[in-house]
């Protein structure tokens, strides 16, 4: 091989090269796109889940208080199924007053 052949070679080499570069620039500046397009993605899940957790602890302080309703509501109910039991048990209050 001459030395024209293989500088011949070595430009041909090097202008592949130069091509290789150019399209490796380009598919690296698409993933620089495509992460920080990623980043966003996840800043906005992580607001997400933060607004989710906010949303179930409220949901939790809720069904508390219901819990606490509900035991206020039973012990009445059980309250007046005492007055009422006193009241039918006590005969002379069920006693006709014309006769």
């Amino acid at each position: 091989m001459t030395d024209g052949q293989k500088l011949d070679l070595i430009l041909s080499k090097m202008t592949d090269m130069q091509s290789d570069i150019g399209s490796l620039k380009a598919d690296v500046a698409t993933l620089k796109a495509d992460v920080a397009g990623l980043k966003t993605d996840v800043a906005g899940l992580k607001t997400d889940v933060s607004i989710l957790k906010t949303d179930m602890e409220n949901v939790k302080k809720e069904i508390s208080e219901l819990k606490h309703m509900d035991a206020m509501i039973f012990d009445e109910v059980e309250r007046v199924h005492e007055i009422l039991n006193a009241h039918t048990a006590d005969t002379l209050l069920h006693q006709p007053t014309y006769m």
